[in-house]
């Protein structure tokens, strides 16, 4: 049960007693919250109905309403609209209840469904950067988000190892090294143990291939040749495909580790080529895919917007796969082994045409019956002069050095005193490094998905305004206090907070308000609601700090501030895990 929940069912009462069943009651959290708490404006539709007054009818159905105690107040304001306002008594009755819950108040839906997540993206052997930072972070708050609400998810950070950036790694090898065993199609033997090459070599080796090819069409030919013989899993290729992967997860997964990012699959493209063939065959003989210029391709139909959508190509005239083709072939695997009844692809908004493809194509061959697949896509981050984020010297930002510049950003406020004065050298290292990271992802998350945001390291890491380290010294002041009264911060029956001061009332009726956030950003699969949510109640809680002293106040008023702190600790630290920020014990 949650406080929407409880006003719901007190209307609905009303309405029933007023003679009126089966109406719409369109309650919400009141967008007036200096006139009320609650509005309703279930008596409009419902007089348009009966053909009455809506006004006359709203004052019926509101002197019921007006006998129960919850109500402080009850009114009817316009043309019918009900305004309710709770009792501070109700308010505090009801604490223990709704916010010692599980979820703090948030009811699970009914049903809950298997939602798999694709997010992340990266390529093996070239070095995360800062185009990867939203898909991970975007992608790992939507599926903490759909976990909270109490579905089963399953991330999977579909890594790219199969298309032609493996053939031109293997075809700048090859050049460097043409006696390597790996390149004799012919060799029987044991393949080296020992990789020739580290993972930083992999990554300097890409962007020079990666060039060579956009100047060389030889090479280029080159390195589409090793694609297609490694797509048909000759022997040396697929070894060597197998060192560039051991060598490049290990440094992806410590990145992800850094930003608190989390996969419950580490696949890739070449996990669903056996199934890619089959299905190919298949729609070869199904008459689906049919011959164009020596590719292979597939009509899929109109876009949302009742434009002919280009044909997918599935296979080049090479030869080689498509990734279009390999996204078909995943669908169809997280339909069948996970039971995947929702897809959400957290990838860039400029991929929207690939994702029409590949969604309309998934149709058409029947992979969707009882699945939904979205594409959930995001902005770009910019830098100051509202241009795609570079480094100084306008070089590719990597992923290592954006993490660097917060935590430096952050530590370097902790040593000028704005934070951390009470630290010693060791715990700011450690803790620059929480506040850093986290200072990074809400700079993020709080922005709505599809918009741009510019990237400053001064401002993202301000104790001021709508920042990271706001809401976290919000926190951690709330750790501290309880921490200094000897409370625990297990929540007891007794922990009921009383009502004296307006600034209590505000922070309580923020509490109960959660569910209905976490639900509107459940419901858009957007993570900057639950930021706006956040921040909200650090600036609540920040008020009733300074406004409601505790040491200094009588015992009744201390216990009952000390609870408050406690609900608001409770649930501040439920939906900075749902965003995935962690939170130091100091700051």
């Amino acid at each position: 049960m949650n406080l929407t929940s409880l006003v719901k069912q007190k209307v609905q009462s009303a309405f029933e007693n007023a003679g009126f069943r089966d109406a719409t009651l369109l309650v919400r959290l009141s967008d007036r919250p200096d006139i009320s708490d609650y509005q309703s404006n279930g008596a409009l539709p419902l007089a348009k109905v009966l053909k009455q007054n809506p006004r006359a009818l709203a004052e019926k159905i509101v002197a019921f309403l007006k006998e129960d105690s919850f109500f402080e107040k009850v009114s009817v304001d316009g043309p019918g609209f009900i305004n309710m306002t709770i009792s501070n008594e109700a308010l505090s009755e009801v604490a223990y209840s709704i916010l010692s819950s599980e979820k703090s108040g948030y009811e699970n839906p009914s049903q809950s469904k298997t939602v798999v997540f694709d997010y992340g993206g990266p390529n093996i052997a070239k070095a995360l950067h800062v185009g990867h930072l939203r898909p991970a972070i975007i992608g790992e708050a939507i599926k903490r988000l759909h976990k909270f609400v109490g579905n089963k998810v399953i991330g999977d950070v579909h890594l790219g190892d199969w298309g032609l950036p493996m053939g031109l790694l293997m075809a700048e090898l090859s050049e460097r090294e043409p006696e390597s065993v790996y390149f004799n199609p012919a060799y029987e033997g044991e393949y080296p143990s020992q990789a020739p090459f580290t993972g930083h070599d992999l990554e300097v080796m890409y962007p020079i291939a990666s060039q060579k090819s956009k100047q060389d069409p030889a090479y280029l030919t080159k390195a589409k040749d090793f694609t297609r013989r490694l797509q048909n899993k000759e022997k040396g290729l697929l070894a060597l495909l197998n060192k560039f992967v051991e060598l490049s997860v290990g440094s992806i997964r410590q990145m992800y580790d850094e930003l608190g990012v989390s996969f419950e699959l580490w696949r890739g493209e070449r996990d669903v080529h056996n199934r890619l063939l089959l299905m190919l065959e298949r729609l070869r003989q199904e008459g689906v895919l049919f011959k164009d210029a020596g590719a292979e391709i597939m009509e899929v139909g109109k876009s949302k917007s009742g434009n002919d959508l280009p044909p997918l190509i599935a296979v080049n005239s090479d030869g080689a796969v498509m990734y279009a083709a390999t996204d078909l072939a995943t669908i169809e695997e997280r339909v069948e082994e996970f039971g995947a009844e929702e897809i959400l692809y957290v990838v860039d908004a400029r991929q929207a045409l690939h994702f029409e493809q590949v969604f309309n194509a998934a149709e058409k061959i029947g992979l969707l019956e009882n699945t939904t697949v979205k594409h959930l896509g995001f902005g770009t981050i910019n830098g100051k002069d509202n241009k795609p984020f570079k480094t100084r010297d306008g070089g590719v930002m990597t992923l290592r050095m954006l993490i660097d510049l917060s935590v430096n950003a952050a530590l370097k406020k902790m040593n000028s005193g704005e934070m951390g004065r009470d630290l010693t050298e060791e715990e700011k290292s450690e803790i620059s490094k929480i506040v850093g990271v986290s200072a990074l992802k809400f700079a993020d998350l709080m922005n709505e998905r599809m918009k741009n945001y510019v990237f400053d390291e001064d401002k993202l890491t301000s104790t001021e305004g709508k920042t990271g380290p706001y809401l976290l010294y919000a926190m951690v002041r709330m750790k501290s206090l309880l921490e200094k009264s000897g409370e625990s911060l297990d929540l007891l029956a007794t922990d009921v907070p009383t009502i004296s001061h307006p600034a209590e009332r505000q922070l309580l009726l923020r509490l109960y308000a959660m569910p209905d956030s976490i639900q509107t950003a459940y419901d858009n699969n957007a993570p900057h609601v639950v930021c706006d949510y956040l921040f909200k109640l650090a600036q609540d809680f920040n008020l009733f700090y300074h406004d409601c002293p505790i040491k200094d106040a009588e015992e009744s008023v201390q216990k009952s501030r000390l609870a408050l702190t406690k609900y608001a600790l409770t649930v501040a630290l439920k939906m900075a895990d749902v965003l995935g920020l962690k939170v130091p014990d100091k700051m």
